[in-house]
């Protein structure tokens, strides 16, 4: 049963003597894997020789050039020493010494023809997983779509030989997305359904501080698929597979609610990634906020982790059906996804995954002299290891007989800060609750989705956690995203949630919600895409995920051949790929920009600046809302306005700044009245030349509904919602995205004005994040799909048709 804790703040949480030894073959042996991949290992180690005693932290040696060791250099990620760094300094000599390429390897048994990673700097058992796992019945069916699969040029093209085709204006699309169902290469195994143990996991109403946590034992259940074999038998496949986990939420634990994502489970399989979705009933009466499901997500990766490296038996000690991923997992390439309260841990396990919150055997022990009745049911042995009160001698835990019953219900604890950290590449809240408002996720590609007719997290709570973390650290490389989903509803993005939940009274009235089957086949192309642009970094996506691509037919409901107003996206690019002009978070951004020039407001009834609350479900506004905002569920610091006259402006001095390196002017509206609202939107260079665009060419974030731009919207509100001007509508502040191209004949090197007009005759809207931003229009590709954990991006995409890439 692994041991481990998380260190106070501040503190040095020192190791005792014993585990120096492994500490120091460890650093060898990492060393030695760098020269080994051809790797120049860069040291800051100032004054290293000097005797001193303290905390090394290897992540502030530099990599140069080191792509193929990146996953050996993150497993150890801190170790902390007793000893003196004179002594370490030649433990790092004897191991670079030898530099011919020596064959020496790690020893561990070699039981593959893959590489088994050593597992470092963890608690986790050196030795198999054991647990039980079967085949489900009737989940091997319907072989995969070959077919398919690549982006479809929108621009004409031309024969070789043929006069090239006349200009055409700047299109709001370069391309349609790939079906994300096509071009699979490989057969998925089965679903399996597993049990490899107990995890013993904590949470407490505290999310700051984590004071008084209530101790529980969850099982480490589910179901897993994974690619079987390569489809066209002449392609090898690739050494290791990218890893995906899901986790559903607080649901009926009648139900099974794990299994409801197997369409996506089996699709992401057949493009080689392993699939995990886990059983989380056991948490469902308890833990409000979705601590110990975090806890539950690092669990299963550390079992996983363990399986990588010694496999897995099952209760009779032989070979069991997860032993083919021995050696074959890939963990600098790991995805998450989380739904309703799943999505809130989500968020959580990219907190705890920075300091592995942990348990320790005195915390389950501590638990169970408290409230023994708590597991007696479940497990009587544990219950049984309690030695009664006597006269003037509380009860105590017989220590022989606690550690039988761990045996026994193969229990082991959520690791604590010793434990390696996992390498998310892509973490996606699918309707996600936010009780806590948690912020710091950052040096993860993060997505937020929020179903419009959702009748279960109404407030639509994931708004506030991409708002709350849109703007990362400046060396945070990775972008944020947030999607609108019109029509969709909390439950039918999970096949066993069948009853549709409660829906918004402006969905009923429009009648613009989606099916079961309509809503999957868009939330399977946005979840699977987002996994295999970002964990992957299957380029393909790329032109969707920067908002240049229009939605694939397969996406969209039935007999519609394109439905971009049904997923409105949202970007926030990284500061290295953005420039703010405004945003409204103090009160001088009402007279002033981030660029230093004045803005100003004309012929506006009223105006009033909003600054973002922190806090989860509790969080109020800084100030009453104006009449008519009150269902804006997005908690971006913003200012919102109101006229009855056409024609008012928002104006912003631009200070005569360059959007060299930038390729579109971008910013967040959300339409509070009436159904639409168009945005006439001029650029003004410093020679004095405008260009006007009208913003719903590129957008459909300016109209409430699931209706395209046409028959005069969104200038014009269809006769069918006009019924429902004067009442209220759910909505979010949306991204509008205008290519800076499309700025006929402006110097955009030197701008010197940017105006945003509003020709309806009245209306209400809010605004916020006025910005240039490089959204990879000329190349999609220079944003990283993918990001090391200290910002640098890491080279490379998984192929998974061809061997070793």
């Amino acid at each position: 049963m692994g041991a481990g804790g998380s260190p106070s703040a501040g503190r040095t949480r020192w190791r005792e003597p014993a585990p120096l030894l492994e500490d120091i073959l460890n650093l060898g042996y990492l060393a030695r894997k760098l020269l080994d991949n051809r790797c120049r290992l860069v040291s800051r180690l100032q004054n290293f020789a000097q005797p001193r005693t303290g905390n090394i932290d290897v992540l502030a040696f530099s990599i140069g050039d080191c792509t193929d060791c990146y996953q050996e250099f993150s497993m150890i990620q801190r170790i902390k020493l007793h000893a003196p760094r004179a002594c370490l300094f030649g433990v790092l000599l004897a191991a670079l010494a030898g530099c011919d390429g020596g064959d020496d390897k790690p020893r561990q048994p070699q039981a593959t023809t893959f590489e088994t990673p050593a597992l470092q700097a963890s608690n986790l058992p050196q030795e198999p997983v054991t647990g039980t796992v079967a085949a489900v019945p009737g989940t091997d069916n319907t072989p995969p779509q070959t077919s398919g699969g690549e982006a479809t040029a929108i621009a004409p093209q031309r024969s070789e030989g043929e006069a090239a085709p006349i200009a055409k204006a700047v299109t709001r699309f370069t391309e349609i997305a790939p079906d994300e169902n096509g071009g699979a290469g490989f057969k998925s195994s089965t679903a399996y359904a597993y049990d490899l143990g107990n995890l013993v996991a904590q949470m407490s109403d505290d999310s700051v501080a984590f004071t008084s946590p209530i101790t529980i034992i969850t099982p480490i259940k589910g179901w897993v698929r994974y690619p079987e074999n390569t489809i066209d038998p002449a392609v090898a496949a690739p050494d290791k597979y990218p890893v995906v986990i899901f986790e559903h939420g607080n649901h009926n634990n009648a139900d099974p609610s794990y299994q409801g994502y197997d369409y996506l489970a089996k699709d992401l399989a057949e493009h080689g990634y392993v699939v995990l979705s886990i059983d989380a009933n056991a948490i469902n009466p308890n833990d409000k906020l979705s601590q110990s499901r975090a806890q539950l997500i690092l669990g299963t990766l550390d079992r996983m982790r363990q399986i990588d490296g010694f496999g897995q038996i099952d209760l009779g000690g032989n070979s069991g059906k997860l032993d083919p991923l021995k050696g074959k997992l890939d963990f600098t390439r790991v995805g998450i996804m989380g739904h309703s309260r799943g999505g809130q841990a989500v968020a959580n396990t990219i907190v705890f995954n920075k300091t592995r919150r942990g348990v320790k055997d005195a915390d389950l022990k501590s638990a169970l002299l408290a409230k023994p009745n708590s597991y007696a049911t479940s497990y009587p042995d544990l219950a049984a290891a309690i030695i009664p009160a006597a006269t003037g001698k509380p009860a105590t835990i017989d220590d022989a007989k606690f550690a039988a019953a761990v045996t026994k219900y193969n229990i082991f604890n959520a690791q604590g800060s010793e434990a390696s950290s996992y390498d998310f590449k892509a973490a996606f809240m699918l309707a996600p609750t936010d009780f806590a408002g948690v912020t710091g996720l950052d040096h993860v590609p993060l997505a937020s989705l929020l179903p419009s007719c959702d009748g279960d997290v109404s407030n639509l709570q994931g708004a506030r956690a991409f708002d709350h973390n849109r703007f990362g650290p400046l060396d945070d490389t990775t972008p944020r995203y947030q999607i609108l989903h019109r029509g969709a509803n909390h439950n039918f993005y999970n096949t066993v949630w069948s009853a549709r939940d409660s829906i918004q009274n402006t969905c009923k009235f429009t009648r613009s919600y989606l099916n079961a089957e309509e809503q999957r086949r868009g939330g399977l192309f946005i979840i699977n895409s987002f996994m295999r642009y970002h964990v992957g970094g299957e380029q393909k996506f790329a032109s969707y995920w920067n908002g240049l691509a229009q939605l694939p037919k397969p996406a969209c409901p039935f007999g519609k051949a394109s439905c971009d107003e049904r997923i409105v996206l949202t970007v926030q690019k990284d500061a290295a790929r953005s420039k703010l002009i405004q945003r409204f978070d103090d009160t001088g951004s009402m007279t002033q920009n981030k660029l230093g020039g004045a803005v100003t407001f004309g012929s506006f009834d009223k105006t009033q600046r909003y600054g973002m609350p922190s806090g989860g479900d509790t969080a109020k506004w800084e100030l009453p809302l104006l009449d008519g905002f009150g269902d804006i569920k997005s908690l971006a610091d913003h200012v919102e306005l109101a006229w009855t006259k056409d024609g008012p402006t928002i104006t912003n001095d631009l200070a005569g700044i360059s959007a060299e390196g930038f390729d579109s002017l971008t910013f967040r509206i959300a339409v509070a009245q009436p159904v639409g609202q168009e945005v006439l939107v001029t650029l003004t260079d410093g020679k004095g030349k405008s260009a006007t665009v009208t913003a719903s060419e590129f957008t459909d974030a300016l109209y409430n509904f699931p209706r395209p731009k046409g028959d005069g919207r969104p200038m014009v509100d269809h006769p069918a919602d006009t019924p429902l001007i004067g009442d209220t509508f759910v909505n979010v502040l949306s991204m509008v995205a205008i290519p800076l191209k499309a700025f006929d004949s402006i110097d955009t090197t030197n701008l010197k004005e940017l105006k945003l007009a509003f020709p309806k005759e009245w209306g209400k809207v809010a605004i916020t994040d006025i910005e240039l931003q490089n959204l990879g229009r000329d190349n999609p590709e220079l944003a990283p799909a993918t990001a090391a954990t200290d910002g640098s991006p890491i080279e490379g995409t998984f192929t998974p048709t061809l061997a070793g890439k």
